[in-house]
């Protein structure tokens, strides 16, 4: 499948946020493929690679409204995920400071990690 849209939304977190959407999604004959969700700051955040059949805004319309969410949706050609081998992971303790993030993932991308 290649059809997929990308469907993001973002507000405030509070209970129910990814049940409201699965649910309209579900019901309206939309599928999940890969989602991706995060809190950030008080924040919610949650990505989701989504296919069905006419317009997805309308179905989530009410949903988003009622929860006081913000929603973003665009047109992406592309599959669900393969998992490349080897898969590996880095994580960095330290003392926090500017710029560690971005020297980091400098410093991988020129080796030709991919951050996933």
């Amino acid at each position: 499948m290649n059809d997929w849209k990308m469907l993001t939304l973002v507000g405030a977190d509070q209970p129910g946020i990814v049940g409201q959407v699965t649910n309209a999604l579900y019901r309206a004959g939309w599928n999940l493929g890969e989602a991706s969700m995060i809190r950030l700051g008080g924040n919610f955040t949650i990505m989701m690679m989504v296919t069905g059949e006419g317009v997805v805004e309308p179905v989530l319309q009410p949903v988003v409204d009622a929860l006081g969410l913000h929603m973003h949706v665009d047109n992406i050609a592309g599959s669900l995920h393969q998992h490349v081998v080897p898969n590996i992971q880095v994580r960095v303790a330290g003392a926090d400071r500017a710029g560690i993030v971005a020297q980091v993932t400098a410093v991988l991308a020129e080796q030709g990690f991919n951050i996933l």
